[in-house]
């Protein structure tokens, strides 16, 4: 009984914005994030002073003809004798480099390693947030930093499921083509798994089940904290005195733009910058409102963290069947497609949600703290 009472637990919020707080919050993380991203550029033209980072990089890593030909083309340095021919397995066994493709691949993951650097930044938003709770005397009592109840978690993941599947099927509908089940369009040469070959729909089926939502529950929940530990209990809490639906917008936006740099450098979106900014933005104001929901509803970071993860996991999952079928900034799931599936199950869920009420689970501090 003690242990069910924990878990409704409500939020508290306060009476009013701290707009010094909000204002510390974003203007530390965006420049920390910055800076990093200042140095992956860099870092970036020495891989390729024309396309954006980190797309050429993902396309070499990736083994793509094209991206492995145009970096031999940049890089005229580089001769043949200087790629590797084999990589050390998981028990330390050799394993043998066939391929132009592969040799170049493992060549510039490990050359141009700094490219890969701005992961780091996903543990930003939290560092910041847990400073300016000690700055500000804040404490980390009211910080959402429980499991809460389990049903929770099972409507984030059907959510996040039905999302993934309507995105395969609304692409399959709109261009007319087969779910790519051999994975022969998505640049996947030589499909191993623990070392061993695969087939496609082997090597799909772990992809989906395996790390898109079990693997995601292990060492990168510690990332998607990184992220959610700023979003939610402090942005997103922060601005709830707005209202939720002001407080979700405006934290959708703050997360989308955060992202700029690095979708601006390839990421997501490919040679398509600019606009993948602006559609970013959408989908996180989307989530966002996913994620600001059920944090209130479960008074639980983990939970969002949770759910960031299962989200980041399932979509290569989409991707690897059907993101031949067109544009970066055009295909399902973070293209225009996807954010009109985002519309409908957002609509379905204002039915369900009361139009995402969470007076029933917030509590208004009798004083403020300011």
């Amino acid at each position: 009984m003690k242990n069910k009472k924990n878990q409704n637990i409500k939020l508290i919020i306060d009476q009013k914005v701290s707009w010094k707080k909000v204002i510390w919050f974003v203007g530390l993380t965006y420049l920390i994030t910055f800076l990093l991203c200042g140095i992956v550029y860099k870092e970036g033209k020495k891989l390729d002073p024309d396309l954006p980072a980190i797309k050429q990089f993902t396309d070499i890593v990736q083994q793509k003809p094209e991206a492995v030909a145009r970096y031999l083309d940049v890089h005229p340095e580089v001769e043949i004798d200087d790629l590797p021919t084999f990589v050390l397995g998981r028990g330390a066994e050799s394993i043998d480099l066939t391929s132009l493709e592969e040799r170049v691949a493992v060549y510039v993951s490990q050359k141009h390693l700094g490219v890969q650097a701005f992961g780091i930044m996903m543990i930003f938003p939290a560092l910041i947030a847990i400073i300016l709770r000690f700055v500000f005397s804040d404490g980390f009592k009211n910080s959402g930093f429980r499991f809460g109840k389990f049903k929770n978690y099972l409507y984030m993941l059907a959510v996040i499921v039905i999302f993934a599947g309507m995105s395969i099927l609304i692409n399959v509908l709109i261009y007319g083509k087969s779910p790519d089940w051999q994975l022969t369009n998505m640049g996947t040469h030589g499909l191993t798994l623990l070392g061993k070959p695969a087939s496609a729909g082997l090597f799909w089926t772990f992809q989906f089940l395996i790390i898109g939502l079990v693997a995601n529950l292990t060492f990168p929940i510690i990332m998607m904290l990184g992220e959610e530990y700023g979003w939610r209990p402090y942005l997103f809490q922060k601005l709830l005195p707005l209202g939720f639906w002001k407080a979700n917008i405006i934290t959708g936006v703050i997360w989308g733009l955060w992202h700029a740099p690095i979708i601006l450098m390839g990421y997501n979106y490919g040679m398509y910058t600019w606009v993948g900014v602006l559609l970013f933005i959408l989908v996180t104001t989307l989530l966002g409102t996913l994620f600001n929901y059920m944090y209130v509803r479960g008074n639980s970071v983990i939970l969002t963290a949770v759910g960031h993860g299962w989200f980041n996991g399932l979509v290569p999952s989409v991707l690897l069947l059907t993101g031949f079928m067109g544009k970066e900034t055009i295909v399902a799931p973070i293209g225009s497609i996807g954010i009109v599936v985002m519309l409908v199950l957002l609509f379905v869920g204002a039915k369900l949600t009361n139009n995402y009420d969470i007076k029933p689970y917030i509590e208004v501090m009798e004083v403020a703290d300011e």
